[in-house]
């Protein structure tokens, strides 16, 4: 048994309050150590008297048993990993484990891993055979002292099943009505810059409102809308204006209006990490040095920060610079310094935008930039603003990476899922620039997924495979549209709201940031109808199918282009493989009658099945 395989982390994303009296506990185990894991658990302080030979006895419940026997639930090379769910009336527990390998059983506590004895002895005569100091002494128990309701993380109940849409305003739609002053829109297919503007309004979206409805979306996300001097506009120069390229500030409470009459919800982009060159208190440091108000509203190293030239209109120029800037920002670049908002002047006004736009406009939750980079102190004072304006408010943050810090109750509701993104890319991409990676591999990532984030809070995350600051998904496919399906069919079956970014679904092209936010195609002589149907269909089976949006899955094959896995009676195929492949199918499928949800018919099956190159199929078993 590999010793240093085994991890049990209290308090954690391996032990979690799922709900106000339940208890989810997740083991980790060296791949096929442990043929059984058993969980002892009990309230530390129930005790009850009970009659032995040589006479009453206080036993603790946990003692009394019955043990818990663990699901095996997901295993990699290296891993197994063993899950169960405990009701806990009183809210307190105390907990540990027995591990039985092939011929002893291990107690493994808080404090130590150590040998109960040999197992065929342990099993049949129980405690007999073990020391009970050893077994049942609760200093070396974890401990989960209290479920206490506002710790528990909840989120708004509507976010799982969604179907959100990313919008870049300026490059979606001007409008039926010309506009002038701006590139005509679509006019420029390459060398897309973040100074070129294309005239996307806010008018032009709502619009659009019945083609999103038609589509099958139910949330859209907006990179930023407020005043900014770029196109993306994550240089913010007034957080409660919106910024007259797009429209005004009726406009779009107009927009959230008709939106919501469509059963579609919006998300703003809070950029509060940093603001723009722009900003009224940044400019006011710039002009009165360590004489203005806001000096300490920023991080700067001395009054005489600006070590850079400046063009006409006062602001910096992009140039080579070599030496280091004197004042934090975002990315390197003097246009978006970082906001301190541990200020008491930034937190009250950012905390302000928060209620102006809420109250005000009715917008149903916040994405939240480089959320990272911000102190979890100002997320939990944000979150607490948010929930009590609207309880029902999704709370979304933009991190790339392994996020549970930010999700377990206090923080957010949910975060951009690259995490999911990175596996698909490796496994379905052709992009030179990505690391690929096999079936086999695949299956071990997103295994490891399903295991970091608590149960309750994965159908919360927001799935995507491409966005304003990523190459589009078909340049990364290596423009196949089969790869393109192929990715999308895997992440309409995951748990967690899927997400298209806008022109997806019609097969635009685009490269890295910016090339990705060229103009949307809305004349139908250039879309993929072919490609559009295809999602149409894709997200009317994930509404009539909610086995597509459970947590858990059944690995039934993973081998080189090729998986197969379960989420209750419905079964996956997917071969990104350009040749045929005939292949087994598991004993759950193999020779039943099925319905093809793809093509929406039933079918027999056989004990195999060809796999035509890049095909995939979601059959239910009947």
């Amino acid at each position: 048994m590999n010793r240093a395989a085994i991890k049990h982390i209290p308090k954690s994303n391996m032990a979690y309050a799922k709900d106000f009296n339940h208890l989810e506990l997740v083991l980790q185990a060296g791949k096929g150590d442990l043929e059984k894991v058993e969980l002892i658990i009990g309230d530390p302080f129930h005790y009850t008297k009970v009659e032995t030979k040589t006479g009453n006895e206080w036993i603790w419940e946990g003692r009394k048993g019955p043990f818990i026997t663990m699901d095996k639930v997901y295993s990699t090379k290296d891993y197994d990993f063993f899950r169960t769910t405990y009701y806990t009336k009183t809210k307190r527990s105390k907990y540990a484990f027995l591990l039985y390998t092939k011929g002893e059983v291990y107690f493994y506590g808080c404090r130590a891993l150590k040998r109960v004895g040999p197992r065929e002895q342990f099993e049949n005569n129980g405690e007999i055979a073990a020391d009970p100091n050893l077994l049942f002494n609760l200093f070396d128990y974890y401990n989960y002292p209290y479920i206490n309701e506002e710790d528990v993380y909840v989120a708004p109940s509507w976010v799982k099943d969604t179907v959100w849409y990313e919008i870049f305003p300026d490059r979606f739609y001007p409008g039926s009505k010309p506009r002038e002053g701006f590139l005509p829109f679509g006019s420029v297919s390459e060398g897309i810059t973040n100074d070129q503007f294309f005239g996307g309004s806010l008018k032009g979206i709502t619009e659009k409102i019945p083609y999103l409805k038609e589509l099958g979306i139910t949330g859209i996300y907006f990179t930023p809308l407020f005043e900014a001097y770029s196109a993306h506009k994550y240089d913010t120069k007034d957080y409660f204006k919106i910024d007259p390229q797009f429209g005004t500030n009726e406009d779009f409470y107009n927009l959230v209006q008709t939106a919501h009459q469509a059963g579609i919800r919006v998300v703003l982009d809070a950029v509060f990490n940093h603001c723009g060159w722009d900003f009224a208190f940044f400019q006011d440091v710039v002009k009165n040095k360590k004489a203005s108000l806001y000096y300490d509203c920023f991080y700067i190293e001395d009054e005489d920060f600006i070590n850079f030239p400046l063009d006409k209109e006062g602001r910096p120029l992009l140039r080579s610079h070599n030496e280091p800037l004197k004042f934090r920002t975002f990315a390197m670049t003097p246009f978006m310094p970082k906001l301190k908002q541990s200020h008491p002047i930034i937190e009250e006004y950012l905390l302000n935008v928060v209620r102006y736009w809420m109250e005000n406009y009715h917008i149903d939750g916040w994405r939240l930039d480089v959320c990272n980079e911000v102190s979890h102190s100002f997320w939990r004072k944000f979150r607490t603003l948010v929930k009590s304006i609207n309880p029902d408010s999704y709370i979304l943050g933009e991190n790339w990476d392994d996020s549970t810090a930010w999700l377990m109750g206090d923080q957010l509701d949910g975060v951009m899922n690259y995490e999911l993104a990175y596996p698909v890319w490796q496994f379905f991409g052709q992009s030179k620039t990505d690391f690929h990676i096999d079936a086999s591999d695949f299956k071990d990532l997103i295994s490891q997924l399903l295991v970091r984030y608590p149960t309750h809070v994965t159908p919360n995350l927001f799935n995507l495979l491409d966005s304003h600051d990523t190459m589009r998904i078909l340049n990364r496919m290596g423009m196949n549209k089969d790869l393109v399906k192929l990715s999308f069919v895997f992440l309409f079956s995951m748990s967690g709201a899927p997400v298209l970014y806008y022109g997806t679904e019609v097969g635009m092209e685009g490269g890295h940031d910016p090339d990705c936010r060229r103009c949307m195609i809305w004349n139908e002589e250039e879309q993929d109808l072919a490609l559009l149907a295809f999602f149409k269909r894709l997200i009317v089976l994930r509404q009539e199918n909610p086995e597509m949006k459970d947590v858990d899955m059944v690995w039934h094959y993973a081998l080189e282009d090729t998986i197969i896995y379960q989420k209750g009676s419905l079964f996956f195929l997917l071969h990104k493989g350009n040749y045929n492949k005939e292949i087994n199918l598991p004993s759950g499928l193999a020779e039943k009658t099925v319905k093809n949800l793809i093509e929406n018919k039933k079918e027999s099956l056989g004990k195999s099945l060809v796999l035509n190159p890049y095909q995939y199929f979601i059959f239910q078993v009947l």
